[in-house]
């Protein structure tokens, strides 16, 4: 993955930032909630990756109802970046004749335990590529405590127009160690509400030095490493998230991939609409009623 592509418009863009997509969790027409999704690529297609609790609406721990309206999502909403605007992908999230069967896929041995779900979008591969997707090839690097990491998501929305928002944090427990037996690390990280289902990266900038098997070596180019999924902060009163980590989506995928035919959702209901991108709305972001809060 380049770290700088050309754009269309005057100037550059990190390759990262169109990683992440915004999504909005509904029941029928009302929204519930706003969070951040990502692709990745497996040997059928594109794989949606989120939290499980923006699609269940509740918290994964406690079972607590997420939204101050009482509702729980039945429908989501995916706003992609194209070249000719963006894109918005409708998904139910449970299937009409059966409407207690999710259309999610949650992990192999962990089930609900695991704040992690997959849906299976292969009909988007015309649309989900290398550049905004993520590989979840073995990476050789070792994350160590202390060490940086991007939670590259949409905190309150979609409020940097077409790209994500990046918020710098560092590995907060020993990463190979897993807290309360999943495999989950912390973070501290100013993440805020929207950020849950936002891709993690270590990043190294030429120059930097980088670790393996015990050499050390200068690197010559930008490198970037997907570390796992943030799913939101253990306490509102604390800077300390959960992150999942890589290889538990890999298992996560390979599930979706040998079970995802047993529940295929009809396409005429994955509805795909272009429009222009529309500009940032400042005054909406600030105000004290900003219905994404």
């Amino acid at each position: 993955m380049s770290d700088e592509e050309a754009l269309d418009f005057k100037g550059y863009y990190n390759s990262l930032s169109t990683t992440a997509c915004f999504i909005s969790m509904f029941f029928n027409k009302t929204k519930l909630a706003t969070g951040t999704c990502f692709f990745v690529q497996s040997k059928h297609g594109p794989v949606l990756i989120t939290n499980r609790h923006n699609f269940t609406g509740k918290n994964n721990f406690t079972g607590k109802v997420l939204s101050k309206t009482g509702g729980i999502p039945n429908h989501a909403v995916v706003t992609l970046q194209t070249n000719g605007g963006e894109v918005y992908y409708h998904i139910d999230l449970f299937d009409h004749e059966f409407q207690e069967k999710p259309a999610w896929i949650e992990h192999p041995t962990l089930g609900e335990k695991a704040d992690i779900v997959a849906l299976p979008v292969y009909e988007m591969s015309n649309i989900i590529n290398e550049e905004n997707s993520i590989s979840l090839d073995a990476n050789w690097h070792n994350f160590n405590v202390g060490s940086e990491l991007q939670v590259i998501g949409y905190p309150f929305g979609q409020i940097s127009g077409p790209f994500a928002v990046w918020s710098k944090g560092y590995i907060a427990t020993e990463p190979d160690f897993d807290i309360g037996g999943l495999p989950v690390f912390l973070i501290d990280c100013k993440a805020r509400p929207g950020q849950s289902g936002s891709p993690v990266f270590a990043r190294f900038k030429v120059g930097d030095v980088v670790e393996h098997q015990g050499n050390h070596f200068q690197a010559k180019r930008t490198m970037n490493y997907f570390a796992g999924i943030y799913s939101g902060r253990l306490r509102s009163d604390s800077d300390l998230g959960m992150v999942w980590k890589q290889q538990a989506l890999v298992e996560l995928v390979k599930n979706a991939n040998e079970i995802g035919s047993s529940h295929v959702m009809k396409k005429s209901r994955h509805l795909f609409k272009t429009t222009g991108s529309k500009p940032v709305d400042l005054a909406n972001l600030i105000s004290d009623n900003n219905s994404l809060l």
